[in-house]
């Protein structure tokens, strides 16, 4: 018995683990965006700066070639893998207010702003799985 196939039925693993890679890395950043979003609203407020810090990075794919992070003085550096984002503040305030020191109580932002994110994980997957694989889902 002998089975023929045609193009669109035939295997494309290379092609379906890229867009496997796309859909994971699109959910990584939108999850840290929304890690971000929660975190300056769960920031505690003297003059706003700690909030208007509280930034998402994702790893960059080629287009920084000397490979080093972001640069500025309200900026997280970018991290070393594509498997990665990262959100947080560079503020030197920001690991005090968010874990407390002996003088002061913790006002964490960051940790809740994780907990509320994990929640919508599964939804931001798969719209992305949907998008990416729309033509796959026939």
């Amino acid at each position: 018995m002998e089975f023929k196939t045609t193009v669109e039925e035939q295997w494309r693993g290379k092609e379906v683990k890229v867009r496997g890679v796309r859909v994971t890395g699109r959910t990584m950043f939108e999850v840290g965006l929304v890690i971000e979003g929660q975190a300056k609203l769960l920031s505690p407020v003297d003059t706003g700066r700690l909030a208007a810090s509280i930034t998402t990075q994702a790893f960059d794919h080629g287009t920084n070639p000397t490979g080093q992070g972001a640069v500025g003085t309200d900026k997280i550096a970018a991290p070393r893998s594509g498997m990665m984002v990262l959100v947080g503040t560079p503020v030197f305030y920001g690991p005090y207010m968010e874990f407390g020191t002996v003088k002061t109580d913790a006002q964490p932002f960051l940790r809740p702003a994780l907990a509320l994110a994990k929640g919508q994980t599964g939804t931001i997957i798969m719209k992305n799985g949907k998008l990416v694989f729309k033509d796959y889902l026939k």
